[in-house]
């Protein structure tokens, strides 16, 4: 036998054992091709009255009912539908082991996964532990809590289960259309005015200057369906005091109907984040991009057309 002809027999032996490795780390050490015992495709059935996930990282409580909550805060308005429908997607994959030292590694410890808790109305909570995605897209191992084996989960349920509590809820500030906004009344610690449509156009009031256009369409572009882009720390929310703002602005819409009343309080940039955002009479504090805020509080001279400029010139 030749030199080549042996380097070849080695290398395909060293191959061979390699991938004998890969496949027993990827079965969890000699798993067999079993169909897992619970079956989550049976919730896409059932009527959802809760659901839990627990981390490390704490625990979401999303509750079912004409408006979904998640730890006692409105939820997104499709937050319902998508849950239950990735819950009745989802499918649980071949068994790939069932010795409990490979939990840790594979995440599927209530310590290091996730444990998700589906109470159903009218039936026994399900319950399964989410642990590390496998290298298949939309795909983790999944454990039932008190059983060794580990099986693959696979669905959009395992990407929705890694959601941050605020991921769930509702960042909408103000519903109000565009077109239904027709006057702001702006309060400043020393400067108060109003924008309102007219005939002719919007104008500043009291005086009754004709506002520059392309002001005031920045203004209602940043205004109409206003969003969040995030909630300030329960740890913070204590420590503001909104008798002192920034500004306060009023938004109606036709007859004077009040489509909204916003508190502005100005924070310490971080990342964007340039405002402290409430409605009046809702204690959820937003917060708001400096951007976004810079463009809605503008003072009155902002609005100012240049034709307006040169005339009081």
């Amino acid at each position: 036998m030749s030199d080549r002809i042996l380097e070849y027999l080695v290398g395909a032996l060293v191959l061979l054992i390699v991938a004998w490795l890969v496949a027993r780390v990827v079965s969890g050490l000699g798993g067999e091709a079993e169909s897992a015992p619970f079956d989550l495709a049976s919730l896409s059935d059932a009527e959802i009255d809760s659901v839990v996930i627990a981390s490390s990282e704490g625990v979401i409580h999303l509750v079912a009912s004409d408006a979904w909550t998640v730890n006692g805060y409105d939820a997104t308005a499709e937050a319902g539908a998508t849950l239950t429908r990735a819950l009745g997607q989802a499918r649980t994959g071949n068994l790939v082991g069932r010795n409990p030292e490979n939990h840790a590694r594979l995440g599927v410890t209530e310590a290091a996964g996730r444990t998700v808790t589906v109470y159903p109305a009218g039936s026994s909570p399900v319950s399964f532990i989410v642990g590390e995605q496998t290298q298949v897209l939309n795909q983790s191992y999944v454990r039932q809590p008190e059983e060794d084996e580990v099986y693959t989960l696979q669905g959009s349920l395992v990407t929705l289960v890694s959601r941050g509590p605020d991921d769930w809820r509702d960042k909408g500030i103000l519903q109000a259309a565009r077109e239904d906004i027709q006057r702001l009344e702006y309060d400043y610690p020393d400067e108060s005015f109003a924008l309102e449509l007219a005939p002719t156009g919007w104008t500043i009031e009291p005086s009754g200057t004709a506002a520059d256009p392309a002001s005031v369409n920045n203004t209602l572009s940043q205004l109409a369906r206003l969003r969040a882009i995030g909630f300030a720390a329960d740890s913070v929310i204590p420590t503001l005091t909104w008798d002192s703002l920034t500004a306060e602005l009023r938004v109606l819409g036709p007859g004077d109907f009040v489509l909204g009343e916003l508190m502005f309080k100005k924070r310490e940039e971080e990342q964007g984040v340039g405002f402290y955002i409430r409605r009046v009479g809702s204690p959820v504090v937003y917060t708001l991009s400096t951007f976004s805020g810079d463009q809605i509080l503008k003072r009155a001279s902002a609005f100012v057309g240049e034709a307006e400029d040169e005339i009081s010139g």
